[in-house]
Protein backbone atom coordinates (compact mmCIF):
# COMPACT_ATOMS: atom_id res chain seq x y z
CA UNK A 1 0.00 0.00 0.00
CA UNK A 2 1.21 3.46 -0.86
CA UNK A 3 1.05 6.16 1.79
CA UNK A 4 -1.87 8.43 1.04
CA UNK A 5 -1.13 12.11 0.61
CA UNK A 6 -3.57 14.16 2.63
CA UNK A 7 -4.53 17.66 1.61
CA UNK A 8 -3.47 19.64 4.67
CA UNK A 9 -4.06 23.40 5.01
CA UNK A 10 -1.10 25.72 5.34
CA UNK A 11 0.08 26.56 8.83
CA UNK A 12 -0.83 30.24 8.35
CA UNK A 13 -4.47 29.22 7.79
CA UNK A 14 -4.50 27.19 10.99
CA UNK A 15 -2.88 30.06 12.92
CA UNK A 16 -5.45 32.52 11.52
CA UNK A 17 -8.42 30.36 12.47
CA UNK A 18 -6.97 29.77 15.93
CA UNK A 19 -6.46 33.54 16.40
CA UNK A 20 -10.11 34.20 15.48
CA UNK A 21 -11.33 31.54 17.92
CA UNK A 22 -9.11 32.88 20.71
CA UNK A 23 -10.35 36.44 20.04
CA UNK A 24 -14.00 35.33 20.27
CA UNK A 25 -13.42 33.36 23.47
CA UNK A 26 -11.49 36.22 25.07
CA UNK A 27 -14.30 38.63 24.10
CA UNK A 28 -16.86 36.53 25.98
CA UNK A 29 -14.52 36.17 28.98
CA UNK A 30 -14.04 39.95 29.11
CA UNK A 31 -17.78 40.43 28.70
CA UNK A 32 -18.49 38.17 31.67
CA UNK A 33 -16.02 39.98 33.96
CA UNK A 34 -16.54 43.55 32.69
CA UNK A 35 -20.09 43.90 31.29
CA UNK A 36 -19.92 47.71 31.21
CA UNK A 37 -16.75 47.66 29.08
CA UNK A 38 -18.52 47.26 25.74
CA UNK A 39 -21.59 49.43 26.43
CA UNK A 40 -20.19 52.42 24.51
CA UNK A 41 -19.64 50.51 21.26
CA UNK A 42 -21.91 51.56 18.39
CA UNK A 43 -24.68 49.05 17.77
CA UNK A 44 -25.91 50.36 14.43
CA UNK A 45 -29.22 51.63 15.78
CA UNK A 46 -30.70 54.68 14.13
CA UNK A 47 -30.26 57.89 16.04
CA UNK A 48 -32.29 61.09 15.52
CA UNK A 49 -30.39 63.97 13.93
CA UNK A 50 -29.82 66.79 16.39
CA UNK A 51 -28.89 70.16 14.98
Amino acid sequence: MEPSKKNKPASIVIIGIAAIVIAIISYFILLSFFPELFQDLPTGEQQPITE
